[in-house]
């Protein structure tokens, strides 16, 4: 059984970074981006099996997983597949897919196991902010830091600080859940789908039955869904005296 890794997030920052376009040319110099440093422990014994199904579980829930180019070591390169890569993917942080003897090869070699699962959140992260903003490319990178032992920082390009809280929190919640056998699913796909619904308008108040009405779901889904994005801290509720009915009312939580 694959051992549940513990992530930790340390730090979140948004903004731009000189420094992330030159380590990942696909980035713009003046792209807003969401910097995150992570602590990470994983004492799984066969990291690279774990890696392997944890990609098959997110490629299950969103099979755009399967357009990310990724550009890093080969060893660490994610959603390996044969061909060329498709024009216009979401994940633009690493590029050219491996042979299966590539592949084969690369699983041999010694494998930084905080460092690859910190890429593949990097990953998750992408394709969310993908899902919910519509963004054709979206580019990141992540690197391991020499103290302490098991800190990442990742940088991502992304339009919208609360977006990018959410696809954090998502990513690192179905990263640490597909390895323990409990993968994204139904709720993680309401949770996008309202984000999207979402976007656009960050001024407009969110109710149950509003939602319900939106996407044809039963009042207790989407009242469900919407507490979720509250404890995620990407909603926020309204506290307004004149409203008498008890009907939760949500607003997108500034940033």
């Amino acid at each position: 059984m694959t051992l549940r890794p513990e992530v930790q997030v340390v730090q979140i920052d948004y903004g731009p970074l000189e420094l992330a376009a030159s380590l990942n040319r696909a980035i713009a110099r003046d792209s807003p981006l969401l910097k995150v440093s992570l602590d990470i422990h994983w004492d799984e014994p066969d990291p690279a099996s774990a890696l392997d199904r944890i990609e098959m579980t997110l490629a299950a829930f969103s099979p755009s997983f399967r357009e990310h180019q990724c550009r890093g070591p080969f060893a660490y390169h994610v959603f390996r597949k044969q061909g060329p890569p498709s024009h216009g993917v979401a994940g633009d942080d690493a590029g050219a897919e491996g042979s299966p003897a590539q592949t084969a090869k690369s699983r041999a070699q010694p494998l930084d196991a905080g460092l690859a699962l910190a890429h593949l959140i990097e990953h998750a992260v992408i394709d969310f902010e993908s899902a919910i903003t519509h963004a054709a490319r979206i580019s990141g990178v992540t690197g391991a830091r020499r103290r302490p032992a098991g800190r990442f920082d990742l940088m991502i390009e992304c339009p919208d600080p609360a977006v990018g809280r959410l696809c954090l929190a998502l990513a690192v919640l179905s990263l640490t859940g597909a390895s323990d056998a409990r993968p994204p699913g139904r709720r993680e796909h309401d949770l996008l789908a309202i984000a999207r619904l979402a976007y656009p308008h960050p001024g407009r108040v969110w109710t149950p039955h509003g939602v319900a009405r939106a996407f044809a779901w039963p009042m207790a889904r989407a009242d469900a869904a919407l507490s979720s994005l509250r404890q995620l801290g990407y909603l926020a509720p309204l506290v307004d005296t004149v409203n008498i009915s008890g009907v939760p009312r949500y607003m997108v939580a500034p940033a």
